[in-house]
């Protein structure tokens, strides 16, 4: 096998002419994925969502942020670095703009990954490697952030001093946290596989091969738990989960913010003593335009 891509970033790819034409077809499918499932809906006047210039600067702020932090950790021997929660604010964009925006993100991180110093000897191992862990992101968005839903919880919860302070912000959050460990779970189980497809070594057992690749990988699970206990720690904050409640332009959402704001409200006017009422000076208004669902 002749090595096709080289250089400085790819030193570590070896593929031939044909395995980078499967590598470029399999992330063209990724990418047109993702522009499918936000363009089609639109063509059949149905489950349309509208990009706004809010939803643009969150994503490129979130997307240079994680690729940013992804350079910083502690970087393995065999392949692999485990970050200072990198993936904490893809999370944080796919849970509060939902599947189809984050699937977007996910793909430009994904392939801001592949060009992060690869180790690539097959398309199939950059497939499992590198595509399905990253663009596996996106599934955070299935459990995206419901603000009537939110409001709801903070308003039946708020009263219960145990959680009071900050408990009920995370625990109203919980699909986040389902949406990345589900994401976890996946990455975990593809790059195993990966390692056991295109890195057993053929004279050691299967079984022997399996333990290494279960334990080798595992960096995969700290990685992406640092990053989910990142995430537990921002959204612990209302200040935070407050700033990202209001921060809506469309109508339904607005509405719906301004029902969250008021729980805060209520929450705290109630059970914190001799505390200022967090959010009181907040007002949110809302603006014309048609509702907008993801």
């Amino acid at each position: 096998m002749t090595t096709f891509l080289c250089g400085s970033v790819f030193e570590d790819v070896n593929l031939s002419g044909i395995g980078t034409a499967v590598l470029c077809i399999i992330l063209a499918v990724m990418v047109l994925a993702a522009v499918a499932v936000n363009v089609i809906p639109r063509l059949v006047h149905k489950w349309e969502a509208e990009y706004t210039t809010r939803d643009l600067t969150y994503g490129a702020a979130c997307l240079a942020l994680a690729y940013a932090l992804s350079w910083a950790g502690v970087k393995l021997p065999q392949g692999g670095t485990i970050t200072i929660a990198a993936l904490a604010p893809v999370f944080i964009y796919c849970y509060y703009f939902g599947f189809r925006k984050g699937m977007v993100i996910i793909s430009a991180y994904t392939l801001l990954q592949l060009l992060q110093f690869p180790y690539i000897v097959s398309p199939w191992s950059a497939f499992f490697d590198y595509i399905l862990p990253y663009f596996s992101l996106c599934v955070v968005g299935l459990f995206r952030y419901k603000p009537q839903k939110y409001a709801a919880f903070v308003k039946k919860n708020g009263k219960n001093s145990a959680i009071a302070k900050w408990g009920y912000t995370v625990a109203g959050h919980w699909g986040i946290f389902v949406g990345a460990v589900l994401h976890m779970l996946i990455r975990y189980v593809s790059q195993t596989f990966s390692g056991m497809l295109f890195f057993a070594d053929a004279e050691v057992s299967f079984g022997a091969n399996l333990t290494y690749c279960l334990t080798y990988n595992t960096f995969g699970i700290i990685d992406s738990a640092v990053a989910i206990a990142a995430t537990f720690i921002l959204l612990s904050s209302r200040s935070f989960s407050m700033f990202m409640t209001v921060n809506f332009d469309d109508k339904k959402a607005l509405r719906d913010a301004s029902m969250s704001v008021q729980a805060f409200e209520t929450a705290d006017a109630s059970v914190l003593e001799g505390g200022s009422t967090a959010g009181s000076d907040i007002t949110v208004s809302a603006t014309e335009g048609k509702d907008v669902t993801d």
